[in-house]
């Protein structure tokens, strides 16, 4: 054996032996107790969220045939921006190649101000794509990830955790 292996498992979860470690992720996802409401979590970091639309985390995915229920983002430190930053939450579709494309990049919420990002502060979501059933443009029956970008001006601080709830359907 190398002194680093890694392979995926079915999964999605890699698995590594030797002195690498692997990489942190922003997120994961849960099933309540009776297994039909489902929930993926993500952390969202200010300083991180970038210009154009981009995967939070490509390991944490909704999957196919899944009804967004709801989304809340929950901010645990204050967003401040040297200008009128807003933050659009949406979906891109997993390409199966190892590439993301846009899928709804507002989806989730559109334009979130700075000034609403304060710390404690509970946003109920109300993008176009909660209480529908999206689906990956590119291949239905792939995943989708959750995307975030910024409008007017970067962030400089904040820190705040994405929670959507599904349900799988037939």
């Amino acid at each position: 054996m190398s002194t680093t292996e890694l392979w995926v498992n079915s999964d999605g979860l890699e698995v590594r032996f030797g002195s690498e470690k692997a990489a942190a992720h922003k997120g994961g996802r849960m099933i309540s107790a009776d297994g039909q409401l489902h929930e993926v979590e993500v952390t969202i970091t200010g300083t991180a969220v970038p210009s154009t639309d981009a995967p939070v985390d490509k390991y944490v995915a909704i999957p196919p045939n899944s009804y967004i229920e709801e989304a809340i983002f929950v901010v645990d430190t204050t967003f401040t921006s040297s200008g009128s930053a807003t933050l659009d939450l949406g979906t891109m579709n997993v390409d199966g190649d190892g590439t993301f494309s846009t899928l709804d990049d507002d989806g989730i919420d559109n334009a979130l101000a700075v000034a609403a990002l304060t710390a404690d502060a509970r946003v109920v979501c109300n993008g176009a794509q909660i209480n529908t059933s999206p689906t990956n443009s590119t291949d239905a029956s792939l995943p989708m990830v959750i995307s975030y970008g910024y409008n007017t001006a970067a962030f400089t601080a904040g820190k705040g955790k994405l929670i959507i709830r599904y349900r799988l359907i037939a």
